[in-house]
């Protein structure tokens, strides 16, 4: 009777962590894609919560751009997916406006791109920026490989840079199936030991 109620509540507890899992997402930027850079570096981290009725929030952490010089910026976030239909810059960020622009990423391979930087207003090192985007509908979160950074006025040969958050490796899924495998192995002896 025990082992039945904790496996309801084990149950329980992974729908809610699943249900809750689509509607918020945080991604590691520091794989490089293209251009010149080192190849996997931690520079940024973004948040994205889907709000229902098509408003989504983004809050774009830059974690240190140090590495690609004193004058280094993340310029975009490039985007393939939807374009939303507006959107609203959260005052108190290290930019005073996030705007839409068509295409973007490398070889222009991204539907549009959500440009941080404007003149000198620049998002550098330790800065954030925060926005909501609406009209994106209900469509799921973006994947690993949809979202790539651009940072712009580096010191290496190309001085800019697209970054990616990292695809899990295949191994971690397998190291996650197994935990679960022996989770079900331990659960199922410990029930046929009880009878």
């Amino acid at each position: 009777m025990i082992l039945k109620k904790l496996a309801i509540s084990a149950l329980a507890t992974g729908a809610l962590v699943i249900g809750s899992g689509a509607q918020a997402a945080t991604y590691q930027f520091g794989q490089l894609l293209s251009g010149g850079g080192p190849a996997s570096v931690h520079l940024a981290d973004l948040d994205i919560n889907d709000l229902g009725g098509g408003h989504w929030s983004f809050s774009l952490y830059n974690v240190d751009l140090s590495v690609f010089g004193s004058k280094a910026f993340i310029g975009s976030l490039a985007v393939d997916g939807i374009t939303p239909s507006s959107v609203t810059t959260v005052a108190g960020g290290g930019v005073s406006s996030v705007g839409i622009s068509p295409g973007g990423g490398p070889g222009g391979s991204f539907d549009f791109r959500y440009d941080t930087a404007s003149g000198s207003d620049r998002l550098t090192t330790a800065e954030s920026v925060s926005w909501d985007a609406f009209g994106l509908g209900s469509s799921p979160l973006p994947s690993n490989g949809d979202l790539a950074l651009h940072v712009q006025s580096t010191i290496f040969t190309d001085n800019s840079a697209w970054y990616v958050s990292p695809v899990p490796e295949p191994e971690t899924y397998g190291m996650l199936l197994a935990g679960l495998g022996l989770l079900g192995f331990m659960a199922r002896r410990r029930k046929e030991s009880a009878i």
